[in-house]
């Protein structure tokens, strides 16, 4: 995690946590939002990330 900062784990955690423990509170359009939005991103992140790591084995 230290690593790779400008991804926000604890963020992404905190989501899941959310979904998980209080998954009758969360707001359908927020989470709509996190879909349409914030996964493209994170999955383009996460891409780098990977693409980076197998370059340096």
């Amino acid at each position: 995690m230290n690593k790779y900062k400008f991804i926000e784990w604890n963020m992404i955690k905190g989501l899941r946590n959310r979904i998980v423990h209080d998954y009758e509170g969360i707001n359908l359009k927020s989470m709509w939002y996190v879909v349409e939005n914030d996964i493209i991103e994170l999955e383009m992140s996460i891409q780098m990330i990977l693409e980076k790591e197998n370059r340096e084995e």
